[in-house]
């Protein structure tokens, strides 16, 4: 099966990057190196092509309680201009996806769905919708995505746009969707539009000295900060609870999978916690983590921080932060310690 690729899959290829298959799409990996990206968008900025990600959009009269149902947040306490991080949940209470609200007013929002889950979000949405006058399109292929994140991001923005975004916040100007959001933890804005727009944007903002990032970098980004990686912290099996983000729940208003919540917020369970290593090393998703001689998980997202310069990892874990660990890499089991997150 031949790999999807996005309207600016010549330019990185052009620039020399890396390309690899991410959940089905030839996306760029590296262009220099991602040590040295990361730390571009760090201490700079950097521009990502994240077009893999999906535009679906919800409009009508019950728009708003229509998300406030499908969704852990109640919808109607947005305003125009407000996103909202929040989960999609099964009706057992499991994630099926996080994703962003963006409200451009009451009957007419966008959520954008990770790559890998347009299909299923999309195909979920509309059997939820039948009982609510609404309207569920996918236009993820009309659309491209690129993100500006960095310390620099708002200068380049307001050079180029001529606009300043809070966070979490949006703004339309003409056909682009502009957005203080990201997933790395910086200061930093998503712009959405048209195709057609997709290569001058780009182009405008390398010209500018973004430095363009592929996903190596985004992905120790995003782990610095504790940020969920969909299919990996999560896949269909957890709860928002157990994920660590009891905060994108609303309680006062009901949604799918709510019951699951409410009676596994009343028992224990293991949660997705930060692990930092104490000795030089490596990890890497899938390594077992042992407590006390045994085997008690694995890591769901590994890598080393190229800030700190340690190793860094998540695992569903039900210990106390500050318990010692140890991760066998290879044919060592290395220190580590659980931490709150973000590590950085």
């Amino acid at each position: 099966m031949s790999l999807s690729q996005t309207c600016l899959h010549d330019e990185h290829v052009k620039l020399g990057a890396k390309m690899v298959d991410f959940a089905g799409w030839h996306m760029p990996i590296q262009y220099t190196g991602i040590v040295s990206e990361h730390k571009s968008v760090r201490e700079r900025v950097g521009i990502f092509d994240v077009s893999h990600m999906g535009q679906i959009f919800i409009s009508g009269d019950e728009a708003s309680s229509f998300l406030s149902y499908v969704t852990t947040w109640d919808i109607s306490k947005l305003a125009d201009g407000d996103c909202r991080y929040c989960h999609i949940l099964n009706d057992d209470g499991n994630i099926i996806d996080d994703t962003i609200v963006y409200t451009f007013d009451k009957k007419s929002f966008m959520l954008v769905p990770n790559a890998s889950m347009i299909s299923k979000v999309f195909n979920w949405l509309l059997s939820k919708s039948k009982n609510f006058s609404v309207k569920v399109d996918d236009k993820s292929e009309d659309y491209f995505c690129i993100a500006v994140q960095g310390p620099e991001s708002l200068r380049l923005l307001r050079q180029y746009l001529n606009v300043s975004i809070s966070p979490f916040k949006l703004t339309k100007l003409d056909d682009l969707i502009i957005s203080g959001t990201g997933y790395t933890g910086e200061k930093g804005y998503e712009i959405i539009g048209p195709l057609s727009e997709c290569l001058t944007v780009w182009q405008s903002f390398l010209d500018m000295g973004a430095i363009p990032i592929g996903l190596g970098a985004r992905d120790t980004l995003r782990l610095e900060k504790g940020y969920l990686l969909s299919g990996t912290d999560f896949n269909g099996s957890q709860t928002t609870l157990e994920s660590g983000y009891s905060w994108v729940i609303d309680w006062k208003h009901d949604f799918i999978g709510k019951e699951k919540l409410v009676s596994q917020k009343e028992s224990g369970y293991a949660s997705l916690s930060g692990i930092l290593l104490e000795e030089r090393g490596v990890l890497r998703p899938g390594l077992p983590v042992f407590f006390n001689g045994n085997q008690i998980s694995k890591l769901t997202s590994g890598s080393l921080s190229p800030m700190l310069k340690r190793g860094i990892g998540l695992s569903y874990l039900d210990l106390p932060i500050g318990t010692n660990v140890n991760i066998q890499v290879r044919d060592k089991q290395l220190k580590g310690r659980v931490i709150h997150t973000p590590f950085l």
